[in-house]
């Protein structure tokens, strides 16, 4: 039962059938003698009851109160009320009176030795007699003792009554014997289904109560255990454990729809390193087949399945793999583990592994053939790019939208004595100008420095060191970036404006 321990269970049947047995005991103790002796019939020292039935109906009793201490005389209508009230005291009786032959009387002494009274069952024609003798209690001392008891009694029941269960006694025949406040709190319709609920199967089951009007339902989990001449019912509240586990079942219902549409393979390891989720993308890109992964398969059985598909970095021998899986599992359940894997076919996998709560272990598994294949490309046109501009004997530099040097040849290299590429620093305009002045000082650089900051087009010839003519061209590219050029004059597409001298 949720939030009834095993140990807590049994405690409460204990108390309960401590609560019966202190009663009984403490109804025998309020009349017997100290003196052990004989079970005693009707004396002026003792005193009786007698009841008659007809067919086990009673028909007639001269209990006067106080007899019988616990029991009006409203409260016995056939046998079977004064049976269960009597219980274990006199040994099993008949549960019909009607196994007494004709003529027969039956004595039947009290079980306990401390206990004298009496029970006398016997039959004429088809009138049966129950009487029950018992012993004057001779001091206060007994009556100070059966009062403790009850006082007992009551405190074993306030106990009960705020216990986190409600539970329920009942007899072979169904009716109720004891009740704790949280069973008697609930209506009869909703005790039925209780009491309905828990004798249906075996063990802890749910019920869902519908609630009233616009409250919500709210469910229990029922439980019982039978003896011999009873059955304790148990009902606990687990309403908001229910909730708690239906939103818990729509989250991860939610989580398997998302996974389930992802392009990257995932598979999830708990803290016993089993495979404990995977989506359909696992499958695509491993090859692996369902039903291993649908067995939840140990980690390294994974990880050898995946070797066996070579969908795992080529080994050079396998305990130096088995050495590297255990050091990324290791890395993976201490922090990240990210690596490339490039398979034997050409495909390249990126693999990632992060711990979770719980000691788990997440994998992902993403493709990025394509990424890399277009990074490759892309490099390789850049590449390619670069070594035309550097074949080139114009000097070449491109600045971008912030005015830092993105571009520069080999041509503008060797001619100004610069390599951007050389430094983590980034050059920037006015750190090119300054080169420049240096080794170009009548080039007119002001005019260029305009030029670029408003991105303007601008063609004009300068005069080299030597006194070698030179042209300047700068242009804007697309992106807001701009590129200048330098080169000897005879090289100049069109012509040009002569700086004044």
């Amino acid at each position: 039962m949720a939030g009834l321990s095993p140990l807590s269970l049994a405690l409460a049947l204990a108390a309960s059938a401590a609560i019966s047995l202190l009663v009984l005991w403490a109804l025998g103790r309020s009349w017997q003698v100290t003196a052990r002796g004989p079970a005693v019939a009707a004396t002026p020292d003792a005193t009786s009851a007698s009841f008659l039935f007809h067919d086990d109906a009673l028909t007639h009793q001269d209990a006067r109160p106080g007899t019988l201490p616990g029991l009006a005389s409203d409260d016995i209508n056939d046998w079977s009320d004064l049976r269960r009230w009597l219980g274990q005291r006199f040994g099993p009786l008949p549960r019909s009176l009607d196994e007494l032959d004709d003529g027969e009387i039956r004595d039947l002494p009290a079980t306990d030795n401390d206990d004298h009274a009496l029970l006398t069952l016997s039959r004429q024609r088809d009138a049966e007699r129950v009487e029950v003798t018992e012993p004057l209690a001779p001091g206060p001392l007994d009556r100070h003792g059966a009062r403790r008891l009850e006082d007992a009694v009551a405190r074993y029941q306030a106990v009960f009554n705020h216990a986190p269960c409600a539970v329920r006694i009942l007899d072979t025949a169904g009716r109720t014997i004891w009740q704790n406040a949280g069973f008697a709190d609930h209506d009869d319709t909703v005790a039925r289904q209780l009491l309905d609920a828990a004798g249906r199967a075996e063990g802890a089951t749910r019920v869902r109560i519908p609630g009233q009007g616009t409250a919500p339902d709210r469910v229990f989990e029922v439980e019982y255990v039978q003896t011999d001449d009873a059955r304790a019912v148990f009902a606990t509240d687990i309403t908001p454990v229910a909730r708690a586990e239906t939103v818990r079942r729509e989250f991860i219902q939610t989580l398997t729809k998302i996974f389930a549409n992802l392009t990257t393979g995932l598979a999830v390891f708990d803290r016993n390193r089993q495979l404990a989720l995977f989506n359909p993308a696992l499958l695509d890109l491993t090859g692996l087949p369902a039903p291993l992964l649908s067995a939840q398969p140990p980690l390294m059985q994974f990880f050898d399945s995946l070797r066996d598909k070579r969908v795992l970095p080529e080994p050079k021998n396998y305990s130096t793999w088995r050495k590297q899986i255990e050091d990324m599992i290791s890395t993976a359940a201490g922090g990240l583990y990210l690596e490339d894997w490039h398979l034997p076919n050409g495909m390249t996998y990126r693999v990632t592994g992060r711990p979770h709560p719980d000691g788990a272990i997440a994998f992902l598994f993403e493709d990025i053939t394509d990424n890399i294949s277009l990074a490759r490309h892309y490099h390789s046109e850049v590449s390619l790019r670069e070594a035309v501009l550097d074949a080139s004997d114009r000097a070449m530099v491109v600045f971008g939208p912030d005015n830092i040097v993105n571009l520069c040849n080999l041509t503008c290299r060797q001619m100004l004595g610069i390599d951007p590429d050389a430094s983590f620093a980034d050059m920037t305009l006015h750190d090119f100008l300054s080169v420049g002045c240096k080794a170009l000082p009548d080039m007119g650089w002001t005019r260029v420095e305009e030029a670029i900051l408003a991105r303007d087009a601008l063609d004009v010839t300068m005069t080299g060191p030597d006194g070698t003519a030179l042209y300047c061209q700068v242009r804007r590219l697309p992106g807001n970036s701009s590129i200048m050029t330098l080169g000897a004059l005879h090289d100049v597409p069109r012509p040009t404006t002569k700086i004044p001298g």
